[in-house]
């Protein structure tokens, strides 16, 4: 009798164990839905606040390390960027719109209107273009994938990796273009807002990899951005 309780009770156990953890979890989120209602979501704000950082960026040339600042539709960034010249960084603070990019360098107290090349980007207020910008990334991928969670400050986040084309990446430059680009996004599933976008690929040197991390918060805020005077 005591034999067949405690065989009882080691399946009842076995029963709750495979319950609570191992052999039930949570069906996976569909990688398709997620990025197009990332996109969606995206492409309908009016604004963000951004947050970049480089990792393994070469220290030969002229290259993007980081950054911070606002965009506003349709084609307004205000905020600033550290570059590398030759190993040796710079904060740069930086404003464009309409077309015009304007930077002020280190040691000046002024604004200059300049090309973004100049520090080793494109412009960077097109960030928020539905055709050149972050959102069209999210869909312009091949085999997008679940690839799991993650958490930021709190907010439960669903991360999907996907291989974009090196030439559809937007801002950045790209040493090999022809090579495909690791993306991965981290999307809230509740308001469908993209919160991280990495970006693994050949941006600042053909034979090593760099790779860039963009925060986006603050939808929607009100941003107003107008062009300071220039000498």
């Amino acid at each position: 009798m005591q034999r067949g309780i405690v065989i009882v009770a080691a399946g009842l156990l076995a029963a709750l164990v495979a319950g609570c953890g191992g052999g039930s979890s949570a069906p996976k989120a569909n990688p398709e839905v997620l990025l197009q209602e990332a996109r969606t979501t995206l492409n309908a704000t009016s604004s963000a606040h951004f947050e970049l950082t480089g990792q393994n960026v070469s220290t030969s040339g002229t290259n993007l390390t980081g950054g911070q600042g606002d965009l506003a539709r349709p084609d307004q960034l205000q905020g600033s960027f550290t570059v590398t010249i030759d190993g040796f960084g710079a904060n740069v603070k930086v404003v464009s719109k309409g077309g015009v990019f304007v930077a002020q360098l280190p040691f000046e107290n002024h604004y200059t209107r300049t090309n973004p090349a100049s520090f080793g980007l494109t412009d960077p207020s097109i960030l928020l273009d539905p055709e050149h910008g972050l959102s069209n990334l999210l869909t312009s991928g091949t085999n997008p994938r679940y690839t799991g969670q993650q958490r930021y400050h709190g907010e439960l986040l669903d991360e999907v990796t996907i291989m974009v084309p090196g030439s559809s990446i937007p801002v950045l430059p790209d040493a090999k273009p022809s090579q495909l680009v690791t993306l991965v996004a981290a999307i809230n599933p509740t308001s469908h807002q993209t919160r991280e976008i990495s970006l693994t690929g050949p941006f600042t040197s053909a034979t090593s990899d760099t790779t860039y991390v963009v925060v986006l918060t603050a939808y929607n805020k009100a941003v107003h951005i107008t062009l300071p005077p220039t000498q």
